[in-house]
């Protein structure tokens, strides 16, 4: 393994661990708390939005290890620029995992964390339909597809 691949692991574990830590923390404050602990629960939102991240990219890296082994390579074979090509695209798949919990009522954090998780192990699956258009392509709510429909209703009643 890579020394900027065991950095950007242990970046991820030591986020990973200080979030789920601070989380546990949230969950179990009482009434006689330290005051850094009552601001710590003020904040919640932004420690659960960190932790959110930590399981969408668990969940990514998880994808890319998948793959790795189901094409019979190891650890060794991974390779640092493929693990950051899901760290560019992540703002697009959390955004929405984001949007459900803060809409939500929900007190569970277990289920965002799943949901989390599984968005990030299918971050390929909003990508992979995505390909630029030929110049054949016939779009039907664009503005200059009128033309051909009327031709293609002319030739159909000839």
């Amino acid at each position: 393994m890579s020394r900027a691949l065991k950095f950007l692991l242990f970046i991820y574990c030591a986020m990973f661990l200080l979030t789920g830590a601070g989380m546990v923390v949230i969950v179990n404050v009482d009434e006689s708390s330290a005051p850094w602990i009552t601001a710590l629960v003020r904040n919640h939102g932004i420690v659960f939005a960190w932790h959110l991240v930590c399981w969408m990219l668990l969940g990514m890296f998880t994808s890319y290890y998948w793959d790795l082994f189901n094409l019979g390579k190891g650890l060794d074979a991974m390779q640092v620029p493929r693990i950051l090509l899901p760290l560019m695209v992540s703002p697009f798949v959390f955004l929405p995992t984001y949007n459900l919990w803060l809409s939500s009522s929900s007190q569970s954090y277990l289920l965002f964390e799943v949901i989390a998780i599984q968005s990030g192990f299918f971050w390929q699956a909003l990508f992979t339909k995505l390909a630029p258009l030929d110049r054949g392509t016939s779009i039907p709510w664009s503005v200059n597809n009128g033309s051909s429909r009327a031709g293609k209703n002319a030739e159909g009643s000839a």
